[in-house]
């Protein structure tokens, strides 16, 4: 992986090509959302299942950009930081702070784990 491919990753969500997403990813990769039902999020494995979970999130968020976006690698490790800006189903802007947690196999992706700021009341 570079620096470079792991931002292009970043454009094609960008433009929602959700085909050129899924290339980006080992035969079973696994996405694992900010969101869900589990400890994990919502998790996604294999090309059929990352097809559904990129095409849910793009659907849910149709017009969501990524920005700010800082990527640093190590290895077959590596994360990126980025700003969301996106309309959600409610109609209300959305704006979060995130991070993915990324391993690879050689270019492509292997894990993908996504986590994000929301803004609520403040603790304390």
């Amino acid at each position: 992986m570079t620096p470079e491919r792991l931002r292009s990753f970043f454009d094609l969500w960008n433009a929602h090509d959700v085909d050129s997403i899924i290339e980006h990813f080992t035969a079973d990769g696994t996405y694992m959302t900010s969101i869900g039902p589990d400890d994990d999020g919502t998790v996604f494995r294999g090309h059929a299942e990352l097809r559904r979970g990129v095409t849910a999130f793009l659907s849910t968020y149709a017009d969501v950009v990524y920005s700010d976006l800082t990527v640093t690698l190590s290895g077959e490790m590596g994360f990126a930081t980025w700003t969301l800006d996106a309309t959600a189903p409610d109609g209300n802007s959305v704006r979060y702070r995130g991070v993915d947690v990324l391993a690879f196999e050689g270019d492509l992706i292997r894990l993908k784990d996504a986590y994000r700021k929301e803004r609520s009341a403040p603790i304390g």
